[in-house]
C-alpha cells in the first residue's frame, strides 16, 4: 500500500504497508454517495482485509466506476488464488498441548501437525485433509480451533499460535476458495 502513486524505483520499494496476498481477502464492495453543495458524487468502494500477527488490518479503497471496482475485485481474488497455488504449502509455528509444533497447511494434502522436538526428523502428530474440516474458529488473540470429522483423533483441536491466528485463518480461507474456484 502506498500513500500516493510511486514515481521512482526507490518509491516502489518503500510502501507504507504491505500484506502477503495469501493472507489477504476481499471483504466487501458497494457504492457510496456523497452530496456536496455543488454536486452529487457516486463512487464504488471495496474493502480488503489482511490477516496479520497483530490482528486484522482493513483498507477501504475507492474506484471511480462499478466496472473498475469489479476489475479490482476480480484481480485481487485471482491474485490471492494464484499466490496460494504457487506456494501450495504454508507453515506456522504453534503449541499443541504445550508442545512446540509446526502446523503445515498444504493446498493438496490439507493439515499436518509436526512435533518440533529435538532431533533430525519431525514426527507427524496428526494429519487431516481439507474435506475433514468441519469448522474453524479463533479467539482473535492467539488460539486457533480446528474441528475435524473422524473417529480417531477428530473433534476440536486447540492450537496456541503464540500470536494472532488471523494469518492462518486467512490462508485457510484462501486455500478453500482456490480449491472451489479450480472446480469451476
Amino acid at each position: 500500500m502506498y500513500e500516493s502513486a510511486p514515481w521512482s524505483v526507490e518509491a516502489w520499494s518503500r510502501p507504507f504497508e504491505s500484506c502477503p496476498l495469501v493472507a489477504t481477502r476481499l471483504a466487501g464492495a458497494g457504492n457510496t454517495s456523497t452530496v456536496s453543495s455543488n454536486s452529487s458524487t457516486h463512487s464504488s468502494v471495496f474493502c480488503i482485509r489482511c490477516g496479520t500477527t497483530r490482528g486484522v488490518v482493513s483498507h477501504w479503497l475507492r474506484s471511480e466506476t462499478n466496472r473498475d471496482m469489479a476489475t479490482w475485485a476480480r484481480v485481487l481474488v485471482q491474485g490471492c488464488h494464484n499466490a496460494i497455488i504457487c506456494q501450495r504449502e504454508f507453515s506456522f509455528r504453534c503449541l499443541f498441548q504445550g508442545r512446540p509444533c509446526q502446523l503445515i497447511v498444504h493446498l493438496d494434502r490439507g493439515f499436518t501437525l509436526l512435533d518440533s522436538g529435538l532431533g533430525p526428523t519431525s514426527k507427524a502428530l496428526w494429519s487431516f485433509p481439507f474435506d475433514k474440516l468441519k469448522g474453524s474458529a479463533d479467539d482473535g488473540n492467539k488460539l486457533l480451533f480446528l474441528d475435524f470429522l473422524g473417529p480417531d483423533e477428530g473433534g476440536e483441536l486447540e492450537l496456541d499460535m503464540e500470536c494472532c491466528p488471523k494469518p492462518v485463518v486467512f490462508v485457510l480461507h484462501n486455500c478453500l476458495s482456490a480449491k472451489v474456484h479450480s472446480l469451476a
